[in-house]
Order: structure tokens, then sequence, then C-alpha cells
């Protein structure tokens, strides 16, 4: 509708027009004074409701915001507000004050709805005050908070023919019998929560157009039963008053609510058209015979109630009824006709009673129900004559019940059943042919008492090949069942909280390409997934393409030994992609060792087994020891430790079966070994014993890990090493009683020659000195006797000749590194040439550090190395090493290569296995030549305790240059090969500022 634009001429409005199109998006104006106390909006609507300029005029009291991209104003003077949106054709008012005088208009507007809020309702009326504003027509007026002096005139709501909708709320409201004379064409009056008390009985007499009236939320106890005579009312919404009782005269009424009332007693034989009723929190106990009889009822809701007794034929001959709720009413029982003769009931509930039994005849008439709902009863049994009738019921539920058992056919005639629920009754098991309902998708049973699936031999869903969801959960199940391989549509199963201790693969290929499979908080202990891979490949191909067979496991009892050995391989990626294509497993599960160690956190290479569960015929027992199985590399490990034994054990477990066996002897008190020669033992420990003599060629021949510190060995006797410890890669031998005199040769010699497989070798001292045996040599300790007099004259002369060089060597030792420092940043560096020996090597270092600390190498010490005047070329394994190459191979080449070796020391270093692995390649090749080639920079703080024995022995009896140290770079250089043509060069010196802490070594 075009509105006509009276206020405001042409020319006028095209100038407010121009100036709101140089607006910006939003703006705020102070304007010249004027006399208005309330916001000032003229709304100029050019192209029909929608599409429309607002603008804001002046005052010197008001501000207003302009949104032209939304089409909305706000004005705010003082505490009151206009809001208007044209795009959802919406004006809003809040007062907030009584002193307001309406004096300027908008331009003549039809609006769908008005919102007045916090205003004082004028004897002068709502027309009054919106046709000031320029508002002609409103369709929905909505008054909220509204202050009123006394009761609702007609003068009120006067002149508003065009209110189709009037909705009155948190207003203290007396209505009069002319209250609504003023709006005659109300289809919809809401007049909830306004403190009503009393409905005068011609109060709705005008309104012959009103459908809805909702009278909620308030005060009232009684109401005339003609007052609505004559009114096309078809929703009636009485709830939440005070009434007692209820008699009403409508010919017209479709709906009603009295739900949440006091009342005993209800008469609708007046209401020939009413569809549906709430009857919800009310005190009604009974009621007469066919109460709705003369209605055209089809729905009814009553809930929370003590409704206990049902009159007979209370629902009975209602052809038009559908839809029957009666919860929580303490219902005990029910007469067996109540819905005869009532044909068409598709949903009915009864839950929340106190029902045991219902009728056999109960259902007679109800062939086309739908829905059944006798949750929370006390039903023990069910009658399969009861349920006959029901041939199209798609829903039963039958949860919190105390039913104990399924009969046969019990639910033989629900062919068209689809939801069945039986969870939380005290189900224990059914036969086969008591779920045979070939249409169901869903079956809940959890919280019951199920102990297994087998009924005569017979798994007990069989019929049930359509179904897709089946809720076990909180039952006492402890195995899968081979009969769920029939169940082809299933997609998810709830198994959690039951009794599964063992899950096998074997249990697992039953549940056909299944969704998802919920095994939480069973009581896992073994997940034996060890024909996992068989299976897998003989699986046929998904359907599409990727199989979506889930399983979710939780356990806080879960084994975490080689019996889920293979479930670790599974964990951690170490089997075959075909196995993750076949099985997806989301898991937590805890290991029962007390500490609540997650089982994916486990080493792999930890999980062991009791020998008694290794199941091999022809193995050798296990006496005295603990004798385990690690299926990860194949061993047998028999661990004698802390036994007090004085004699070794002759009879070791082994078997054909196992790649070889790992015996521990340490901390006893054996002082000899028997003859192991030709047992497969890869690993001995014999630390910690009381061992005077060991025959080397009785030790056995595949032995590559040998411990034998901390014992009062003396010496090694054999002669002949040639034959002896091929294999072996670690030996420890320090803390013994070995002599150094020319009984010791053979001792040397082995030592010599297993020097870079010592892993203590450092700490091999002679007994009651700290001489190093790798030091010595054969002829060495083997020198003949001086006669005497050569013995004192020589002896004399040492004397005096080592008092000199004491005193020589007292002064140069206090000042040995910066002595030599000096003279070597001086170019004086003929006592620290490089020798000959060294011209062929390619590399003059090679460096060792973690990745972690590859940016202080990347930009502090190969920067300072490899620039300067004297560059040094240096070897490291991003950028020399080849691609692709075996790393041990590498790591020795590297130090092979190289005049020194770098080892950047930190804590990092000591958590790598690399790392390790370099510094004993280079340490070993260090002692193979007698040369000092390690040069060990400490970077941040290291504890003594992260030390292998080997790095901890180096650096007690080898300095060391810190990093931060303000003579770092001169140290450095000097301790890298430094050649006779870097003599009349002139050295650049590198100053690296120290940001890191001091190195502390604890």
């Amino acid at each position: 509708m075009r509105p006509s634009h009276r206020s405001i001429d042409s020319d006028a409005r095209s100038e407010f027009i121009d100036e709101a199109l140089q607006m910006p998006h939003i703006a705020y104006h102070r304007l010249p004074k004027m006399n208005w106390l309330m916001p000032i909006i003229i709304l100029q609507v050019l192209l029909g409701q929608v599409l429309s300029d607002l603008l804001c005029l002046s005052s010197d009291k008001c501000t207003c915001k302009h949104d032209i991209y939304n089409e909305e104003i706000q004005v705010e003077c003082g505490l009151s507000t206009v809001e208007s949106n044209l795009i959802e054709s919406i004006i809003k008012i809040e007062c907030n004050s009584d002193k307001i005088q309406w004096e300027q208009h908008f331009d003549q507007i039809d609006i769908k709805t008005l919102h007045y809020e916090k205003c004082l309702l004028s004897d002068t009326g709502i027309h009054q005050t919106i046709s000031t504003l320029g508002i002609n027509k409103v369709e929905t007026l909505k008054l909220v908070s509204m202050r009123l002096n006394g009761s609702l005139k007609n003068t009120h709501l006067l002149n508003l023919e065009s209110v189709q909708t009037l909705d009155i709320s948190l207003t203290k409201l007396i209505l009069t019998n002319e209250s609504f004379e003023g709006t005659p064409h109300l289809t919809k009056l809401y007049l909830r929560q306004n403190y009503l008390e009393e409905i005068p009985e011609g109060v709705f007499k005008p309104l012959t157009r009103l459908e809805i009236l909702d009278l909620g939320g308030n005060k009232i106890t009684k109401i005339n039963s003609d007052v609505f005579y004559g009114i096309p009312l078809k929703g009636l919404n009485l709830d939440s008053n005070y009434l007692t009782s209820l008699d009403l005269n409508s010919k017209s009424l479709k709906h009603l609510d009295v739900a949440n009332n006091r009342i005993t007693s209800i008469t609708v034989g007046r209401l020939n058209q009413l569809l549906d009723i709430s009857l919800n929190k009310n005190f009604l106990v009974t009621m007469p015979d066919q109460t709705f009889k003369n209605t055209s009822l089809e729905s009814i809701r009553f809930s929370y109630g003590n409704f206990s007794t049902i009159p007979h034929n209370f629902l009975t001959n209602l052809d038009r009824l559908l839809y029957v709720y009666l919860r929580s009413l303490n219902i005990e029982r029910l007469p067996e006709n109540m819905i005869w003769n009532s044909p068409n009931v598709t949903e009915l509930s009864l839950a929340s009673n106190r029902l045991n039994e219902l009728p056999v005849t109960f259902f007679r008439d109800a062939g086309k129900m739908k829905l059944l709902d006798l949750s929370n009863n006390q039903i023990e049994n069910i009658n399969r004559e009861l349920l006959r009738p029901l041939i199209h019921l798609e829903t039963l539920n039958l949860s919190n019940n105390l039913i104990v058992q399924i009969n046969h056919y019990g639910l033989r005639y629900l062919r068209n059943l689809k939801y069945l629920n039986l969870e939380r009754n005290k189900i224990t098991n059914f036969e086969r042919e008591a779920l045979n309902v070939p249409k169901l998708k869903t079956l809940k049973l959890a919280y019951n008492k199920i102990s297994n699936l087998i009924s005569n031999h017979s798994f007990s869903l069989h019929y049930l090949e359509n179904v897709e969801t089946i809720d076990l959960s909180n039952n006492f199940i402890n195995c899968i069942d081979p009969g769920w391989v029939n169940l082809v549509k299933l997609i998810n199963i709830n198994l959690s909280s039951n009794n599964i201790t063992v899950l096998r693969v074997q249990d697992i290929q039953y549940i056909n390409e299944i969704v998802k499979t919920n095994l939480n908080n069973n009581p896992l202990e073994v997940i034996d997934l060890s024909s996992l891979e068989i299976f897998a490949r003989a699986q046929r191909p998904p359907k599409n393409f990727w199989n979506n067979r889930q399983i979710n496991l939780s356990s806080d009892k879960f084994i975490c030994d080689c019996r889920n050995y293979e479930f670790a391989r599974f964990l951690h990626n170490q089997m075959p992609k075909i196995v993750y294509n076949f099985l997806q497993i989301e898991q937590k599960l805890i290991c029962n060792d007390g500490l609540r160690t997650e089982f994916s956190n486990v080493n792999i290479e930890s999980l062991t087994c009791d020998w008694k569960l290794f199941k091999d015929v022809d193995k050798t027992d296990c006496f005295e020891c603990e004798c385990t199985y690690r299926p990860h590399d194949n061993s047998a490990l028999m661990n004698c430790s802390n036994r007090n034994l004085i004699l070794a054990p002759e009879v070791i477990i082994s078997s054909r079966n196992i790649n070889y066996t790992e015996l521990n002897l340490r901390n006893n008190s054996i002082t000899k070994l028997p003859n192991y020669e030709h047992l497969n033992i890869e690993k001995l420990n014999v630390g910690y014993n009381n061992l005077n003599t060991i025959n080397i060629t009785q030790l056995p021949k595949n032995l590559m890990e040998l411990h034998l510190e901390h014992n009062n060995l003396t010496m090694i006797s054999e002669t002949n090493l040639n034959n002896t410890l091929p294999n072996i890669n670690i030996l420890t031998m320090n803390s013994n009683s070995w002599i150094c005199d020319c009984d010791a040769k053979n001792t040397i010699n082995f030592i010599h020659k297993y020097s870079s497989k010592i892993f203590d070798l450092a700490n091999v001292t002679c007994h009651q000195s700290s001489t190093l045996l790798y030091t010595l040599t054969a002829e060495e300790v083997c020198q003949e006797k001086l006669n005497t007099s050569t013995i004192i004259v020589v002896t004399m002369f040492l004397a005096v000749f080592s008092l000199v060089l004491g005193l020589l060597w007292i002064l140069f030792s206090n000042n040995k590194t910066k002595i030599k420092i000096w003279l070597y940043s001086h170019n004086i560096t003929w006592p620290i040439s490089e020798e000959s020996l060294d011209q062929d090597k390619k590399y003059d270092a090679f460096i060792s550090f973690s990745h972690k600390d590859e940016e202080l190498v990347a930009k502090h010490l190969v920067p300072g190395l490899e620039g300067g005047s004297s560059p040094f070329k240096l070897c490291l394994h991003y950028r020399d090493w080849v691609v692709g190459d075996w790393i041990p191979a590498q790591i020795a080449r590297s130090v092979d290569e190289s005049r020194r070796t770098i080892i950047v020391l930190s804590q990092h270093f000591l958590e790598s296995v690399w790392g390790r692995t370099e510094f004993r390649t280079a340490y070993s090749s260090a002692l193979n030549e007698r040369r000092s080639r390690i040069i060990v920079i400490l970077y941040g703080d290291i504890s003594t305790k992260d030390l292998d024995p080997e790095l901890k022995a180096y650096l007690s009896m080898n300095t060391y240059i810190k990093w931060g140290d303000s003579w770092f770079w001169e140290k450095l250089r000097y301790a890298l090969p430094h050649g006779p043509e870097m003599k009349n060069k002139t050295r650049a010196k590198i100053i690296v500022p120290d940001k890191l802490n001091s190195v502390i070594l604890t």
C-alpha cells in the first residue's frame, strides 16, 4: 500500500532525501534546539512497505542513529528509545518515563508489529499515540510491562480496528466487559502472566472473530461456562492457573490446554468439536464413563497426577482418537475395554505407572497402533496373545520393567516391529524364537542380566536379519558368539560394560563390516590378533573400497605382557597396510600394574611372558630362576640375579623355536662358570659376583654381550685368542683385581684386541692402581730387573731431575692452557704441529651433535670455523653424508676421514642413540691410534647421572671446552689440527657473544 505524504511537501521531502544520501553508514546528530521531548522520526516510504528512506530529524534533547543499509533508526532521548526496522516492519517503543508527549510522527505508514514496553497506558488510548506518530495501521500489538491505573477500559484500546493480534503480558490487568470493544477484529489474544483473577462473563463478546485465546500463567480460579459461547474460538489455553473445575460451552473449540491447575472434575460434553486436550498436572482422580463420547477427540495428554481409577469405557467409541498419553498417573489396573471400538489409535503411552499386567483382550480393536510405550512399570511377563492384534506395531518400549525372560514366540505376531526397547529389566536370556521379528532395526537390551546369547545351542538373535543397531551394554556377556555373522545389515553394536575379558580375531570377523562396535568398560585382559593378517588377506574387498569395521576398547584390567604382543604391533603400525584397511581400533587400555600405565605407551620390546606360557614340547624347563619369553626378538630370558647363588646353573632354558637365550647371573656369589661353549646364549651377565677365573674358550660361541664387572678376576689366561668371542659387541670388565706384571701379558693382549667392544674401557685399571690397562703393552710389564747399583744411581739422578722438572711442571701446569693458547694465537706453533700421518685425511673435523642442537652448529660453529683467515674443513652429516647409506657405516667413515671429532655434548646429545654411537666410534679410533682426537664442547646444563660410564670416564680424565667461555674460540682452534702452513698467516680473532647459561656439570 502506498502511503500519503501530507506531513511533508515534495520539495521538503527531496531535501531530506538528499541529506540522507550524504550521510555515512551510522551518523550522530546534535541539531538546533526545538521544544520536542521525544525522538523525532520521519519514515519516508517511496517503494512500498519494503524499500524506504529513513531520516533522522532534529532535536537538542535526542541523538539519532541511522543505519541506511538495514533501514533502521534508533533514537534515544534520555531513558526512552524508539527503534524502527522497515525491512521487518516493526517499531519498538520503550518509554521508561510517564512524562512523554508525542508531537512528531511517521509519515502515515502501515506496519505489522508495534511493540510497547514499560509505558503508561493513558486514558487517551494507544490509538492517540500511534496516530500522533504517523502510524495508520497495526496488525500486531504487543504490550509488555505496561503501567495501568485501574482496570483496562475501552478507551485504552479504542479505534484499533486494524489490530488482529493483541499480546499483553507482565501487566497487572483487571478486565471489564468493555475492555476489548475497540479491537473487534482480533483473531488472536494473548493475556499470559497478567495476574488475572476473574474473567467477566461478557468480556469477550465483542470479539466475534477471536480464534486463539491464551489465559495461561494467571491466577484464575473460576470461569463461567458460557463465557466463550458465541465466539468462534478454536484454541484455548488455561494452563498454570488455580482452576478446580471446568465446564465449558463452546461449539467451535478444538484445542484445550488446562495443564498445571487444580482440577478435580471436568465436563467436556458441550465441546463437540474438541480434538485434543491436555490435562497434565491436575488433581483428577477419576472421570465419568465415556467422558469424551460427544467430542471429536483425536489426542489426550494426561501426565503427572494420581488418576488411579480409570473408568470403564473411558476412551471407547472414539473413532477419531489417534494419540493417548497417560503417563506418571500411578495407574495400577486398566479396564479391558478402555480403548475398545476406537480403531484408529496409533500411539498409546502408559509409561511410568504401576502396571504389572494388561488384560489379554486390551488391544482387541487396536490393529492400527504403531507405537506402544509401557516403560517404567512393573510388568513381569510378555503375553504373546496380548500383543497378537498389534500387527502394524512399529515401536514397542518395555524398558524399566521386571521382565525376566522373553517367552518362546513372545513377539511372533509383531511382524512390522522396527524398534524394541527392553532396557533395564531383569532378562537373563531369551529363546531363539522369542525375537522372531524379521523387520526389527533397533534392539535395546542394555542394563539386564544377560550372560550369553545362546539358548538351546542356538544364537538368540538368529532371525534379526534386518537389524541395524543392537545395544547390549551393561550386561554380563563374556564372549562374542559366532552367530553375529548372520546379522548382515548390522551397523552399530554396543557391548560396553560387560564381562568380556578376551577378544580374538575370530570374534571380530563375525562382526561383519560393522561401522562401530563399542567394547568400552569391559575387563579386557587379552586382545589376540595373532591371526589378523590372515583374516585381513582372506577378507573380500569392501563394498566402498574401505572397510568401516571400527572397534572402541577401554579397560583398566589389561595384561601388559607378551600375550598382547600382536596387539602392540597393531598399535605401533608394525603390521601390513591391509590389516588397517580391515580393522580400525580406538582404545584406552590401562595396565593392571598398579601404576595405571597406558598400554599404548609401553615399549613393545619390554613385553614378555612367563616361560610356562611358551608352548613348545621340546623346551627346557626352568628351575630356581625367573624365566620369560620375549616375542619381539623371539628370545628366552633366564633371570637368576639376586638369588645368593654360589654355583651357576648348568641347565639353561632353551628351545629349537627361539633365536637365543639371555642369561642374567648378576649380584650373586658365583666363583666359577660352567662350560657354556655349546649353548645358544647371546647375552651373559655375571657382574657383581666373586669370579676369580674365567675361561674364555668355554664361553658360548654366539655370545654378543658379556658383563664381567665387579668380580675378583686377576687375568685372562688364554694365549690363543684367534677364535674366541667372534660375535662380541659389548664387553664390561671394570672393578676387578687385574694384575699388571708379566702374568698380565694375555690380559693386555685381550684388552687391545677387544678395545672397541669394551664399553667401560676407561675404567679398567690395574689392581690397587689407577693405571689403565689399555695404556700398557706386554713389553712394558715384562722388562728385566736392573741391577742394584744401577738402580741407585739412576734413582738419585731421577730424584734430582724430577725435583727440577716437578717445579717447572707445576709452573707450567698452573698456566698450561693459557700458555699453549697464547703461543698458538701468536703463530708459535712448533709445539703443536700436526703429524704427517694425518696428511691424507679429508676433513679437519667431524662435528657430532643432536639434531635438536643444529641451530648452534649451523649459526655459530660452522661460520666460526669455516670462515676467517684460517678456515677449517668440516664434515657435517646433513651436508656431507650420502643419502641412503647405512648410518653406522657413515659414522665410521666420517670419524676415519677426519683429524678430529667435535662432540657437542648436551642433554639432547645424551638422549640420542646415534650421538652415543658416534662418540664410541671416535673414542675407539682414538684408542687404537693412541692419539687425542676428540674435542668435547659442553653445551647447556648436564647431569652426570645421564652420562654413559665410558663418556663419564672420558670427561673425568680429559679437558673439555665450555660454550660461552671467554676463550672459547681460541681454545677450540688450538684443539683443532694446525699445520706448518699456518705459521705465516695472520689469525683473525672471532668473538661470539655468550648469550647462553654457563655449563654446570652435576
